[in-house]
Parts: structure tokens; sequence; C-alpha cells
């Protein structure tokens, strides 16, 4: 995975994203995993910034706390598989620099007769009008969109992931920016001042963390995140075997 992610790094202008194994489960495994990608990266390219790097981990109670621990240790992280807000926050709180919301499940990025109810933009504003408004430095990074629709409507957001297929429909697609405006659910909130969000408290407090985070949607949040990260095992699963197949990786 270090390898490919520096093959690709040349021609990536700012951030390079790794990510952690997601077969590990505890925070001690995590950070060790990080740890181990960041001495590989810099002994394959030692002329590789680390600045750049960033290694991404499922936003799980352990993977959170990893991320706290490897902030800790100078390595930036980026927490994906984010559903709810309680992610949104406990990440926050840990120190990563980004986020990834997910807006649909991650099946539905893969199957389109896979119907998952619709897209959930909510938390990708929430959780950048919460780190606005406490001034945390964490800057949300969208990710599983489908539709251009979709991505009118988070104009505004820090960051997005898109996929290319989406990319290329969006180079086609010509937009008056006034509509893009209209569309814009972060244009909504800025002109809603009265709307303020209100702190909550999760870096020690597992158990609270963990009622609201099962809780969230009733409970959707806590079952997608936990899909989301089957899929990724599954896809690493079939990364290595890809890797062992052409040996010279």
């Amino acid at each position: 995975m270090v390898k490919l992610s520096l093959a690709i790094a040349p021609h990536v202008k700012e951030t390079v994203f790794v990510m952690s194994n997601p077969s590990l489960t505890s925070s001690s495994e995590v950070v060790k995993n990080a740890s181990r990608i960041v001495a590989l990266t810099s002994r394959v390219s030692p002329a590789f910034p680390l600045s750049r790097l960033c290694i991404k981990v499922a936003a799980t109670w352990e993977g959170l706390q990893a991320c706290r621990q490897l902030t800790a240790l100078g390595i930036s992280t980026l927490a994906t598989t984010v559903f709810t807000i309680e992610q949104a926050i406990l990440a926050g709180e840990c120190g990563c620099i980004y986020i990834s919301p997910f807006v649909h499940e991650l099946k539905a990025a893969f199957d389109e007769s896979y119907d998952d109810g619709g897209a959930n933009l909510a938390v990708c504003v929430e959780a950048q009008r919460y780190y606005e408004y406490f001034s945390y430095p964490t800057r949300v990074k969208a990710a599983a969109l489908l539709t251009v629709e979709e991505t009118k409507r988070l104009a505004g957001v820090a960051s997005i992931t898109i996929p290319p297929d989406l990319l290329r429909t969006l180079a086609a697609t010509e937009t008056i920016e006034d509509d893009v405006d209209n569309l814009s659910l972060f244009a909504k909130v800025k002109h809603n001042k009265e709307d303020k969000p209100v702190r909550r408290v999760y870096i020690d407090d597992e158990a609270g963390w963990r009622e609201a985070f099962g809780k969230a949607n009733n409970g959707k949040g806590s079952r997608n995140t936990a899909e989301a990260i089957d899929e990724f095992r599954e896809y690493q699963l079939k990364a290595e075997q890809f890797m062992l197949m052409k040996g010279d990786w």
C-alpha cells in the first residue's frame, strides 16, 4: 500500500492518504500499524515529506482513540467511515486533521441496484458547522457521493472525495454560480446565525459516547459504520492478494 501511495504522490498536490489495516480493532494495533506505515514510507522514499502523509482510520471508539495517540506522536490522521455527528465530534477532540463523512452507505457506491434510503448530507454540514463554531482545525472531506446534485448541495464543504465517473460528469456539466449557491446547504447555514451548536465532550467518556453513537439515527449510524468497515476489510484482502501476484510490490 505504501509503494502504491508513493507512486500516486507525484500526481497529488497536497496530502497523500493511506488506509490503516481495517482488520485491526484495538487502539494499540492501529497505532502500531500506522507507525509502521510511516516508517515504511520513510524507508521506501526518504525524500518524501511525512507532513504530506495522513493515515486513514475507521471511526470506532478504538480507532479514534488511536488517532488521539497518533496525533501526540505527530502523525496526521483522517477519521473515515463517519456517519454521525458523534463520530465527528470525537474525531475533532482526538486531533484528526480530516474526517470523511459518508453521504451514502459504502455498498451504494458499488451496487447501483442497492437503495440506502437517500443521501445523508446533513452530517457534513453539522460537522463543519461544529468545527468552525468551536475552532477545531479538523476539516470535513465528504465521501461516497453519487450524483451531481449532491455535489452541488455540498458546495462550501472543505473538501470532497469524488469518484472518477462523477468527476467526468461534473467536468462536462455547466452550472450557473447562483444556482449552486441556491442549492448549497452550507450557504443556508451561513445565513442562519441563530442556529448555534451545543458543545459535547466525549474524549474521555467511552460509555457516554458509545450510548450516543449507538442511538444516532435510530442505530443506523453504528450499523453503517460496521458494514463499511467490513467492505474495507474485503478490499484490503483483495489488494494484498493483488500485490502478492505482482511480486515486485
